[in-house]
């Protein structure tokens, strides 16, 4: 076990994991499913891995930048992450920061709306993120 700790913690050292995708990454490198269940236990008594403050900062981050929650709940699904729940207030955010600091063409609604539709957000976040934008608030 002590083989398995001392990876996880490599691991850990270089960026944060989900649970799974330490899980994930335990076994490829041939650790036992046992040893690999005692190193998660053991990380997760040392609050060294915690699923829920991670995947707040992740989707924070990733909506900051512009991502649409469709863009980012694919990503978490590929990581193992498959509960994940937007606010009609933070899609509304993203796409707004898209729109302000991406959006290069003519301020039309009809091009503001493919643009958003193009990158996963729901059309009522397009509908009032483009009336906002037209508007000039945010």
């Amino acid at each position: 076990m002590e083989k398995a700790k001392s990876y996880a913690l490599k691991l850990l050292s270089r960026r944060d994991y989900f649970e799974t995708e330490l899980k994930n990454k335990l076994l490829l490198k041939g650790f036992s499913e046992k040893e690999v269940q005692k190193t998660i236990e053991y990380l997760k008594e040392q609050k060294l891995i915690d699923d829920e403050k991670l995947l707040e900062r992740y989707k924070e981050i990733n909506l900051q930048k512009g991502k649409s929650p469709l863009s980012v709940k694919n990503k978490l699904y590929r990581k193992g992450i498959t509960e994940v729940e937007f606010s009609f207030e933070e899609e509304l955010k993203s796409a707004l920061y898209l729109l302000n600091f991406k959006y290069k063409k003519e301020k039309n609604y009809a091009d503001i709306v493919k643009f958003l539709k193009n990158r996963g957000f729901s059309y009522s976040v397009i509908q009032e993120a483009a009336n906002k934008f037209l508007d000039g608030e945010e």
